[in-house]
């Protein structure tokens, strides 16, 4: 079929929604971080921070959650101000805007398959030669697509989730968009 075109967008609504829910997390935690206190004296967690060595583990706990959860948001309203697709297929190739690996030409692919990490499942793309499309990625970008290749994933994979898209659709979809152009 000429000119066949699969886009895959996240729904602006979720990502605000989940951007609101990091912006709150991050807000709790960091509250959590500078209203701790030690001891018996109105302690708010005093069962588990009854010691100044449990509280400091405590703050730096919390501290780090806290900057997980801004970058996270961060990330996620460059997502929705940046307004792209997560990822663009068509018979020439696949755009892979989720992780910033960008176009990859359907000769380059591999195999689209899914996996299922513990209720999430996944779309993979493998390609022939993943390392030429990791320089593409800036450098915290391409440490969390490393990571995610020693745990076994592929460079490109991507969720369905939040974007009101059928998994087993799309995955044929692809799959037969691929095995038509490769």
């Amino acid at each position: 079929m000429e000119n066949e075109k699969i886009v895959v967008a996240q729904k602006k609504s979720t990502l605000l929604l989940y951007i609101i829910c990091l912006v709150f997390a991050c807000a709790f935690t960091a509250w959590l971080v500078f209203d701790l206190e030690v001891g018996d004296g109105g302690s708010r967690m005093k069962l588990l921070i009854s010691t100044p060595l449990g509280a400091a583990a405590a703050r730096i706990f919390f501290a780090v959650f806290a900057v997980v959860c801004l970058y996270a948001a961060v990330v996620l309203t460059k997502r929705l101000i940046n307004g792209k697709p997560l990822i663009i297929a068509d018979e020439s190739g696949i755009t892979d805007n989720s992780s910033d690996i960008g176009f990859v030409p359907w000769s380059d692919v591999k195999r689209i398959y899914l996996v299922t990490m513990k209720h999430n499942k996944l779309i993979q793309v493998e390609l022939e030669c993943p390392e030429e499309y990791l320089y593409r990625l800036s450098g915290l970008a391409r440490e969390a697509v490393g990571l995610n290749m020693k745990l076994g994933y592929q460079p490109i994979s991507f969720s369905l989730n939040g974007t009101g898209k059928k998994l087993d659709k799309i995955l044929a979809e692809l799959t037969a968009l691929w095995e038509r152009n490769k």
